[in-house]
C-alpha cells in the first residue's frame, strides 16, 4: 500500500529522513512497469494470432463436405476451435489497469516535501506493479488455454479429415 503522507505528524520528519536507495528504485520500479505494458501488449498479440487461425479454421470448416462434417473428431474439432475463440477474445477484455491519478497527485503533493513526493509514488508504483502482474498473469492463462485449445482443434479435425479420407467415408 502506498504510504500514507498523514503519518508523518511533523513536516521535518520526513525532511530528514535519508533515503539513499529511493532513486535507484523507482527506477526499477518504472522499468518493471514498462516491462509489464510490453509482456501485456505481446500477450494481446498472441491472443489476436489465434483468433485468426481459430476464425479460418471454424471458417474454412464451415465449407467441408457432408460426409467429413459428420465425423466425431472433425465435430470436436470444430467445437474447440470455438472455445479457443472464446478464450482469446477474453483475454482481450479490457481491464482497469493501473494507472496514476495526476490531477490528484499535483493537488496533495505539489507543495510536500520533495522526499515526501518521492516516497509516496514509489509506494503507488509498487502497487501498481503488482496489481499489473497479477493481471497480466491471468491474461497469459487465457492466452495459453486459447492455443492449447487451438492446436487440440487442429489435431481432431485433421483426424476427422484423415479417418474420412482414408477409410473413403
Amino acid at each position: 500500500m502506498p504510504v500514507d503522507p498523514q503519518q508523518f505528524d511533523d513536516e521535518k520528519d520526513i525532511d530528514n529522513l535519508v533515503l539513499p536507495s529511493l532513486t535507484l528504485l523507482a527506477s526499477q520500479v518504472t522499468s518493471e512497469r514498462t516491462t509489464m505494458n510490453q509482456h501485456a501488449e505481446s500477450l494481446d498479440t498472441k491472443a489476436g494470432v489465434v483468433l485468426g487461425f481459430a476464425g479460418i479454421l471454424v471458417g474454412l470448416s464451415t465449407t467441408a463436405q457432408a460426409i467429413v462434417s459428420g465425423n466425431w473428431f472433425f465435430r470436436s474439432g470444430l467445437v474447440v476451435a470455438v472455445v479457443a475463440v472464446l478464450l482469446a477474445t477474453w483475454a482481450f477484455f479490457p481491464r482497469k489497469y493501473p494507472v496514476l491519478e495526476v490531477l490528484e497527485l499535483r493537488e496533495r503533493y505539489l507543495m510536500a516535501p520533495e522526499t515526501k513526493t518521492q516516497l509516496y509514488l514509489l509506494d503507488t508504483e509498487i502497487e501498481m506493479v503488482r496489481q499489473a502482474a497479477q493481471l497480466v498473469r491471468h491474461k497469459g492463462r487465457r492466452v495459453s488455454a486459447s492455443i492449447g485449445c487451438l492446436a487440440i482443434a487442429v489435431a481432431l479435425i485433421v483426424t476427422g479429415i484423415l479417418i474420412v479420407t482414408l477409410t473413403g467415408g
